[in-house]
């Protein structure tokens, strides 16, 4: 067994990869919500589970600072085990330095992996990490007797992208991928949209098993749930298991369905998924009984304060008058105020960046959500970013979604290393990514509204 590699599916978007002496293990989130009380795992794992794992690992490797792939209380409960047995950390270069600050300071083991190389843990095991959109990162691991591509999160949706990556991993033999969506959808009567986005990770697990041609399809990366009372009703068109085995019924490919700590090595022989599709529909069955998070209500007195600190924080990284230029003269009408229903406080805010004050507003809204929401989202720079994710918004007036996303999500940009100053022209790459993916966002919203009509 020690010169052949195995694969341990452990939960969500994490497995275990061993070759001889070598053990990889990726994006270790187990336990406890994510995304602000917006997520939750279908099934956790036992304190003792995860530290009988950790005697198996030699390496771990994060693909990007979402927190079910770098989990903050994984690391804080478990660092001292991780230390004690000199694991590893593999992390990709980025601009902010945030997730290798964090682990640099509290003392792990770090390694900085650059983009598009080969890097060698071993003499029979290396890894190769590129990079995707703003933050996500995929793996290829290549051991002496298989190749295996993590593309998780990645968004490998078109040939053209299919492409690119090809010519960086080549064909692999067992191809990891989400197979669900992950984010918000539409709000509660835009069903349309999560039916179309359920059935496109279908399509585009299709398109990937067709350029990268793997022999085994190991579906991951979408063992969660929307676990917050504002989000649940997301759950209504996520993808199953079994819906991917339906998807690939006529196709070469083998689909492997695992539970976890489930593991392979004969990557030829016949895959039985009855154990695993059982366990997974009871997990699901089983989220019913469980309460769904809320959130307190905050006063405004507290949001005005949270207000002139968020307001400091994007003028410290970001050139004021030029954002005022940008808001004037800017096609795409950025930074404009925006209206937030504050639903718990039956109040409309309006969200001026360059005002002196929140005010509340008889104005219709752009979006509505909880004043926890939206102090979390002046209380921390990945704020907004996490309310996309969660979903626990709603869209009040048309256009109000893409409105917001203009005038909030400037620190999603400053965290890449993007800052709102004359040199972001040397940026534009970025921007026009950023622009494409809002303007698709609401095309799609406004396809599930006429279909509603």
């Amino acid at each position: 067994m020690q010169n052949k590699t195995s694969i341990k599916f452990i939960n969500h978007a994490s497995i275990l990869v061993k070759h001889g002496n070598t053990a990889l293990l990726s994006d270790p989130w187990y336990q406890g919500d994510a995304f602000h009380k917006g997520w939750n795992l279908i099934h956790e794992l036992s304190d003792d589970e995860i530290s009988n794992l950790l005697n198996e690992v030699t390496h771990i490797w994060i693909s990007h600072e979402h927190p079910d792939h770098f989990s903050i209380m994984f690391f804080k409960k478990f660092g001292d085990l991780i230390k004690e047995r000199k694991i590893k950390m593999l992390f990709q270069e980025t601009n902010d330095k945030r997730v290798e600050t964090f682990l640099s300071k509290t003392g792990y083991k770090l390694e900085i992996i650059k983009f598009d190389s080969w890097l060698k843990l071993s003499e029979d095991f290396e890894v190769l990490c590129f990079k995707d959109g703003f933050y996500d990162s995929g793996l290829a691991i290549k051991t002496t007797d298989k190749t295996i591509l993590n593309i998780n999160d990645c968004a490998v949706i078109d040939k053209a992208r299919c492409r690119e990556v090809f010519k960086l991993t080549g064909e692999c033999d067992v191809l990891l991928s989400q197979f669900s969506y992950a984010a918000w959808k539409g709000g509660i009567d835009n069903s349309y949209w999560r039916q179309l986005a359920a059935k496109e990770k279908l399509e585009t697990l299709k398109l990937q098993v067709d350029f990268f041609k793997p022999r085994m399809l190991i579906p991951f990366a979408s063992y969660v749930y929307f676990s917050n009372e504002l989000n649940s009703y997301l759950n209504d068109s996520s993808n199953k298991p079994i819906d991917v085995i339906n998807a690939f019924l006529y196709k070469k490919v083998k689909v492997n369905v695992m539970m976890p700590f489930e593991s392979f090595v004969d990557f030829d022989g016949d895959i039985d998924n009855k154990d695993s599709i059982l366990f997974w529909d009871n997990a699901i069955d089983s989220i019913s009984s469980k309460s769904l998070k809320t959130y307190e209500s905050i006063e405004i007195k507290q949001l005005e304060e949270s207000f002139f600190k968020y307001k400091e924080r994007i003028f410290k990284n970001n050139t004021r008058w030029f954002m005022k230029f940008i808001q004037i003269f800017s096609p795409i009408s950025a930074f404009k105020p925006i209206v937030i229903e504050v639903s718990d406080l039956n109040a409309n805010i309006k969200l001026n960046i360059f005002s002196e004050e929140l005010a509340t507003t008889s104005s219709n809204a752009d979006i509505s959500m909880s004043s926890e929401s939206l102090n979390f989202i002046m209380t921390n720079t990945f704020g907004f970013d996490t309310l996309t994710v969660n979903g626990c918004f709603e869209e009040e007036t048309v256009g109000g979604f893409s409105r917001a996303t203009r005038s909030l999500a400037i620190e999603n940009l400053n965290n890449m290393g993007i800052s709102f100053k004359p040199s972001i022209i040397f940026d534009i790459q970025l921007i026009s990514l950023f622009i494409s993916r809002l303007f698709a966002a609401s095309k799609k919203i406004k396809a599930g509204s006429e279909a509603l009509r």
